[in-house]
């Protein structure tokens, strides 16, 4: 679900006009409610400005603030949670502001299909009922899995309101070509595509309008699944011309527990042409059907939202996966008709809570969202794992489709992302600011958890500002700008953070609470080889400014070589494209995320652009039988060497990479503890060298025992190995079994092999799976 960050409460407005200012004036003033004379805490005070660096407050206890501003300010905005808008005309000299907020309106409701089911990801405004046709509106927000939208702290004034839903697939023309593209659908309250047959509304101060309510036909929910309807209107294609379409697949879409699931949508494909499809809703006992197919093997999948991807019980029966997704293998004679083809789908977890100030009030725009630990970027760090939720005006929140597992909880309200809140920090549940701290919650498949409140807390944060520049020595903006934690920080947390950023480069961070962080411009890969213009900068935040800073982009170095053999049969050569040879970063602070790989021509020479930091070069693709021998330049071997990379001068023009024929091979069993064969068990084999324990070291191998519990590894260097077997993957990624504390846990049950080149040598392996 697309979230849209709009800090609906930004809303209560009051304009202070001050007259001109010889030079920075300090405005002093107090806020109350309007209806109980009481003062407000926390309210954001704000001068607004096109430049960076707009001062900003949060009124203490009385609902007092003294706010800075630069000469020509000419107005303020002030604001609250739960507050609406209130204009006041000043004169030229008011030593002291008073400013008092009426409570604001809300408006919420449902949006749903034809049938009845919740549309996801529909987009709802409110807007001024006297404002123009492009309005982007007072306030908006998106549905969530219930189809349930709230849009609040409106000040009192007349409003209509307007839901912006995805239909189904349209043809455009595109440079000749037709494109199916999905298109959009706009209904005004209570059911008009019209705006001017809309109802107006006319909220007063502390408005709570309900079952603000939309049903609008054909409305799809704007979520991965999404992609099954580029099917819709293609028809599978006879295997052969003159074969009779026939036949006929019937079943059920159901439940774990095998209640039926209605109007999920079906997708049925021929195996190997996903793009000949049909598609299908399941009725109201989840049944479904597909008639007048012609014989051939077919893949079916369904979706709907809160479920997940077709169960794991069903995986003895599964086709290759299509749009990224497991689908079911069915296959179909000439006039067959298959009954009972089942697709059981697993209802995810939802999570939900409210999120609260030091203070115990709702915070609203708060972004709230689910992280699990992955092993990224050579390190295990806490990543997002679900889509994230912000808080209404009573600072409720809602999370679904979460598949089963355990999760922190993270809520920030101050970052570019969400409401612009001075002195909040990320906080992880259940109330720390110290994701080590975190308390994991648990949850389990169709698990409604409630009651996940997050307690935001003040904290000393930095502004972090500067200026970009690119290699041509210009101010511009060119790619995307972020704020990244170091490799070199302690902290478990890493949520990229986008800058604010003026068609002159420069940049601005809000609300950077301390540590070690490294701020990265990446124009991204014009081309596979290529790594576009890259910069990065370590900043350190203490709670202090960071201002003028500067960060440069490179054009970074050219690697030119050539790809040689060592073979046994010199005739012998693999095909150039099961070759991938790549620049691997050695610091991931100095490197783009998405690196270069090399571009290998017909004369088998290759090229490679664009790489900035340290980097080893490193085959990690090659086909079987064939690995690296070794990595010369000017003759010398270089093989697991981190090299420099970034300036012209750095460039290497004379590397040859050789690739060998004789490589080793181990290979053997895993069986379990009564000695019986393990299929899908993974086998990790690694150097007892803990000098060649890093990130995409060719010292590292890992293989899935196949029927039997055979397994099979080709390819690694002379030397002395442990070999382990795991009973399944590791949640924290496929890669995460290289993270060196993962190693040092399998090493007491591990095995010692000794591999040489050219030889093959037998291991079994053992595996507890109670």
């Amino acid at each position: 679900m697309k979230i849209v960050a709009l800090a609906a409460w930004l809303a209560g407005i009051a304009v202070l006009s001050v007259g001109a200012q010889p030079g920075p004036t300090t405005i002093r003033g107090r806020v109350v409610a309007e209806d109980t004379d009481e003062p407000l805490a926390n309210v954001r005070v704000a001068a607004p400005s096109s430049k960076f660096g707009a001062p900003v407050v949060l009124t203490d206890e009385e609902g007092r603030f003294a706010l800075t501003v630069s000469p020509g300010t000419a107005r303020l905005v002030v604001s609250k949670t739960g507050y609406g808008a209130r204009d006041e005309a000043l004169r030229s000299t008011i030593p002291a502001i008073d400013i008092r907020l009426q409570r604001g309106a809300a408006v919420s409701g449902r949006v749903v299909d034809e049938s009845g089911d919740p549309v996801l990801g529909a987009r709802v405004s409110v807007l001024r009922a006297a404002s123009a046709p492009d309005d982007r509106g007072v306030a908006t927000g998106t549905t969530d899995d219930r189809g349930e939208y709230r849009l609040a702290s409106l000040a009192a004034a007349d409003y209509v309101v307007v839901a912006v839903t995805l239909g189904g697939m349209t043809s455009i023309s595109i440079g000749g070509n037709q494109v199916r593209v999905r298109g959009t659908q706009r209904a005004y309250y209570p059911g008009t595509s019209v705006r001017g047959d809309a109802q107006t509304l006319a909220l007063e101060p502390g408005d709570d309008r309900p079952n603000i309510d939309f049903v609008v036909a054909g409305a799809e929910s704007d979520e991965m699944f999404g992609a099954i309807q580029l099917g819709r209107t293609a028809r599978p294609a006879a295997a052969a011309p003159d074969a009779a379409a026939t036949g006929i697949v019937r079943g059920r879409v159901v439940t774990t527990d095998g209640r039926p699931i209605p109007r999920a949508q079906v997708l049925l494909s021929l195996e190997h042409a996903p793009r000949y499809s049909v598609a299908s809703p399941s009725d109201a006992d989840g049944g479904f059907e597909f008639r007048d197919l012609p014989a051939g093997s077919y893949s079916l999948r369904a979706a709907k939202t809160g479920y997940g991807p077709v169960a794991a019980s069903d995986a003895s029966r599964a086709a290759s996966p299509n749009f990224g997704l497991p689908s079911i293998a069915v296959t179909l004679r000439e006039g067959e008709t298959r009954e009972r083809v089942d697709i059981t789908l697993p209802r995810w977890g939802t999570l939900s809570g409210h999120v609260l100030d030091e203070r115990g009030d709702p915070l609203q725009g708060a972004r709230v969202q689910v992280l699990q630990m992955r092993y990224d970027a050579g390190r295990q760090q806490l990543a997002p794992a679900g889509s994230p939720a912000l808080s209404d005006d009573l600072g409720r929140y809602r999370l679904h489709s979460l598949p089963p597992g355990s999760y922190v909880v993270t809520a920030t309200c101050g970052d570019v992302l969400s409401v612009d809140l001075p002195g909040y920090a990320a906080s992880y549940y259940p109330g720390t600011p110290e994701a080590r701290e975190a308390q994991l919650v648990p949850v389990a498949l169709a698990q409604d958890v409630v009651g996940i409140d997050m307690l935001l807390s003040r904290t000393r944060t930095a502004r972090i500002s500067g200026q970009l520049v690119n290699a041509a020595g210009e101010h511009a903006l060119g790619g995307s700008l972020t704020l990244t934690t170091s490799q070199r920080s302690t902290s478990l947390a890493n949520l990229p953070v986008g800058a604010r950023v003026q068609p002159d480069g420069q940049f601005e961070f809000t609300n950077v609470p301390p540590g070690q962080y490294i701020i990265r411009s990446d124009r991204g890969r014009p081309n596979e080889w290529t790594e576009g213009e890259f910069g990065t900068l370590p900043v350190s935040v203490d709670g202090t400014d960071a201002a003028d800073l500067v960060l440069h982009t490179s054009l970074g170095s050219r690697i030119h070589g050539q790809i040689t053999f060592d073979t046994k049969d010199l005739s012998s050569r693999p095909a150039a494209s099961s070759i991938q040879i790549v620049p691997t970063p050695v610091d991931f602070d100095l490197a783009p995320h998405n690196v270069a790989r090399a571009d290998i021509h017909t004369d088998w020479s290759f090229d490679i652009a664009g790489v900035n930091g340290p980097r080893r070069l490193q085959l990690v693709r090659a086909p079987a039988g064939w690995g690296l021998e070794d990595v010369r330049v000017t003759g010398i071997s270089v093989i697991d060497r981190p090299l420099a990379f970034g300036r012209s001068e750095q460039s290497l023009r004379d590397v040859e990479v050789v690739l060998t024929d004789r490589v080793s091979e181990l290979k053997g069993t895993v069986t379990d503890d009564d000695k019986q064969p393990v299929v899908g068990s993974m086998v990790v084999v690694f150097s007892t060298d803990r000098d060649r324990w890093y990130p995409g070291s060719r010292f590292f191998g890992v293989a899935t025992s196949a029927g039997g519990g055979v397994f099979t590894l080709a390819g690694l260097p002379f030397g002395t190995y442990y070999a382990a077997a795991v009973a399944r993957p590791l949640a924290e990624g496929e890669d995460a079994w290289q993270d060196q504390a993962f190693l040092d846990t399998i090493l007491p049950r591990a095995s010692t092999v000794v591999l040489r080149e050219d030889q093959k040598q037998t291991l079994d392996l053992r595996v507890s799976t109670r």
